[in-house]
């Protein structure tokens, strides 16, 4: 890993995030990047790996107000790790339910699909 301060334009290209986002995840305190003697953000390689986590998280579908508050809690320290553990587990049981509804509608559409082929397969034969 490279300890050298990197500046807002570096790390948005790395992360394909905009400077824009990176600067509002920063108003939320999601980020806290240093800030050098002229007040540059100055973002370390620890940055840019809890700015991937924080992609991650709203991959997930995890709404910016919970990673926000996931964030608060980080900062705070280990004695938030209940907490954090605690949010994990519930959002991991929303994205269970999630891929079961999508299991479901997708069984739907293959019933459908299949349903349309075998007609199609008849209109054929005759």
């Amino acid at each position: 890993m490279d300890d050298r301060p990197m500046r807002i334009s570096e790390v948005s290209q790395i992360t394909g995030i905009p400077a824009s986002t990176l600067r509002y995840y920063e108003r939320r305190g999601i980020l806290e990047p240093s800030r050098s003697d002229v007040g540059d953000r100055d973002y370390t390689d620890h940055d840019i790996a809890w700015i991937r986590a924080v992609q991650r998280l709203l991959d997930t579908g995890m709404p910016l107000a919970q990673v926000q508050e996931y964030s608060q809690l980080r900062h705070e320290g280990d004695s938030t790790v209940p907490v954090r553990l605690a949010m994990l587990q519930s959002h991991r049981g929303e994205l269970e339910a999630r891929r079961r509804r999508l299991d479901e509608q997708l069984a739907f559409l293959d019933d459908k699909i299949d349903v349309y082929r075998t007609k199609l397969a008849s209109q054929s034969s005759h």
